[in-house]
């Protein structure tokens, strides 16, 4: 199985999987993800082109959605809504606007904990491929998530 490295932008076959299910949101078929992933709407920050970001949920609380940055904080997606707070979170078949926040490191560990709970074993595979872990203590993932850092979107409509 191939290797794909994280730290560096996709790019060819694999850019265009990751990119795959911005066409299944934008056919109004996002209900396919149920709600894990979603689909962020965002500015670029130097295009100022509109943006669309599948992304995969660490945490559901009502409606607010906490999102990784599975590839760092060098994800452009990320760098775009610090520059420019996020537009709108496809949500299923449903585009809505959005209110954001970053999440401090303790609550950012907090939030990943759960998602380790519901899902071991993604939660594994994208600390290997970012090349993070941590002993499972509290301290520990705080000191983690500082390279996958994490932002509620809180829907407003």
């Amino acid at each position: 199985m191939a290797s794909f490295n994280f730290k560096q932008k996709p790019h060819g076959v694999f850019r265009a999987l990751l990119h795959a299910p911005v066409w299944v949101f934008r056919s109004r078929l996002g209900f396919l993800f149920g709600e894990r992933i979603v689909m962020l709407e965002h500015r670029g920050r130097r295009s100022g082109k509109l943006r669309q970001t599948p992304l995969e949920v660490v945490r559901r609380r009502g409606d607010s959605f906490i999102l990784c940055s599975g590839t760092g904080p060098n994800a452009d997606w990320f760098r775009n809504i610090k520059a420019t707070p996020a537009l709108a979170l496809w949500v299923g078949s449903r585009r809505h606007e959005v209110a954001q926040r970053f999440l401090p490191e303790s609550e950012a560990a907090t939030a990943f904990a759960g998602y380790e709970a519901d899902h071991p074993r993604a939660a594994e595979r994208l600390q290997a491929l970012m090349g993070v872990g941590h002993d499972g203590t509290h301290d520990s993932r705080v000191q983690m998530v500082g390279k996958i850092p994490m932002v509620e979107l809180r829907l407003r409509d």
